[in-house]
């Protein structure tokens, strides 16, 4: 099976990719620099040049396969494209906030990849595989799939339309599937918020003393 990856040499990514080639499938991974095409060849994978926002380097790829999985979202501001950037940057110049304009264009360039990988599958039954995460939904509350997101989480704007929008295929031929992750997945190797905190307590000498969700308080060491 030729599976098309959309974030696949980021951390998930990479692993989900190990997965696919170990248990023989076919693995087109979509990258955007040298370095991430010399990684999935190294791995056995196929490079695919183009970006989140490149939505017709996304149609060619999901058309080229037997399934997608989309697992990239720009996280970064210097990750956007140029005219991404720029339009961030005017509407601070107005006022707005420019974390939320940041959030907004993001989740903009989300949506437009699910629905151009989502479109591209249709009537065709092919799996769509999608990746939500959970920190958007209430705490202290166990949670169904009919649960909303707290509108004061900061998590909130990507935790539920991803999963809506890729849901919506459902109905249109494609075998869609939605996955929950946690605020943080991290593990060896990994680069985000918890991996920079333990690089951060080693510096320092310090003890990470998780305190509740989304904080963490770091207590200096004794020793």
């Amino acid at each position: 099976m030729r599976v098309f990856v959309t974030g696949a040499t980021g951390f998930i990514g990479s692993a989900v990719v190990k997965e696919l080639l170990g248990a023989g499938h076919q693995v087109i991974g979509l990258i955007r620099s040298k370095e991430g095409a010399k990684r999935l060849t190294t791995a056995g994978a196929t490079p695919h040049w183009g970006r989140l926002e490149d939505l017709e380097s996304l149609r060619n790829g999901a058309a080229s396969a037997d399934g997608v999985i989309h697992l990239a979202f720009i996280h970064g501001f210097s990750d956007a494209k140029l005219s991404t950037r720029l339009g961030v940057i005017a509407r601070g110049l107005t006022g707005r906030s420019p974390v939320s304009s940041f959030l907004a264009a993001m989740m903009g360039a989300d949506s437009a990849a699910i629905q151009t990988l989502g479109s591209t599958l249709a009537g065709s039954d092919r799996p769509f595989v999608i990746t939500v995460g959970t920190m958007g939904l209430r705490p202290g509350v166990i949670a169904s799939e009919n649960d909303t997101a707290d509108p004061a989480s900061p998590g909130a704007a990507r935790s539920v339309p991803p999963g809506k929008a890729a849901a919506a295929f459902a109905s249109k031929g494609v075998r869609t599937s939605v996955v929950r992750l946690p605020p943080s997945v991290h593990g060896d190797g990994g680069a985000g918020f918890i991996p920079r905190l333990i690089a951060i307590a080693k510096k320092k000498r310090a003890l990470l003393l998780r305190t509740g969700w989304p904080a963490v308080r770091i207590m200096e060491s004794r020793k």
